[in-house]
């Protein structure tokens, strides 16, 4: 059974981190959905690329996703905290079994400021630290109780990504993704 991904997009939202996790988890045969959470498809990246979104959240507001995703950046994760229905979907998906995956400052911006996950051991950008009751120092982390994967930033959107495949399909998975790659020195290797 192929597994489905949602990553949300974002006026704002890091580019890096959005397009690599799309990739990855692409080439690991994730059928992966981007959903914009305004009413247009087009999405303005907080560096200024142009991304076109498959859906809106009100396309996919009533389909069951396997794990959903936030990109950071500043702009975008303040939009995505702020945003009622995106919200409610991360509720949903966490209650149904659900993965939420977090980056940069989403995992501050969003998950801890709503208090989505109160006894999750989470990272995030450095510099959002204090926002967190369970920091982790790690470039991703799993919490496999609470089913939330965060990372750190746009340097770790590959550790990220080879991470949401490992829980979703195996490490021997991510392995085979991580192998197309030419991996710089810090990253896993999945050896």
């Amino acid at each position: 059974m192929i597994k489905q991904a949602l990553v949300f997009l974002s006026d704002g939202c890091e580019e890096t981190e959005a397009v690599t996790t799309i990739d990855l988890l692409t080439r690991a045969g994730i059928n992966v959905t981007t959903a914009s959470i305004s009413n247009s498809r087009e999405v303005e990246c907080s560096r200024g690329v142009t991304i076109l979104a498959k859906k809106t959240l009100l396309d996919i507001q009533n389909i069951d996703f396997k794990v959903i995703i936030l990109p950071g950046g500043l702009k975008g994760a303040e939009n995505f905290r702020d945003c009622p229905l995106l919200i409610e979907k991360l509720k949903q998906t966490h209650q149904k079994g659900g993965i939420v995956a977090a980056i940069c400052a989403s995992p501050a911006m969003v998950l801890q400021h709503h208090n989505l996950f109160p006894n999750a051991n989470m990272t995030g950008y450095p510099t959002t630290k204090e926002a967190f009751q369970n920091w982790k120092d790690d470039r991703v982390y799993f919490d496999e109780q609470n089913k939330v994967i965060t990372s750190q930033g746009p340097a770790t959107s590959i550790d990220f990504a080879l991470k949401i495949i490992e829980v979703l399909l195996g490490r021997t998975k991510a392995a085979e993704v991580a192998q197309q790659l030419v991996l710089p020195s810090g990253i896993e290797t999945y050896q």
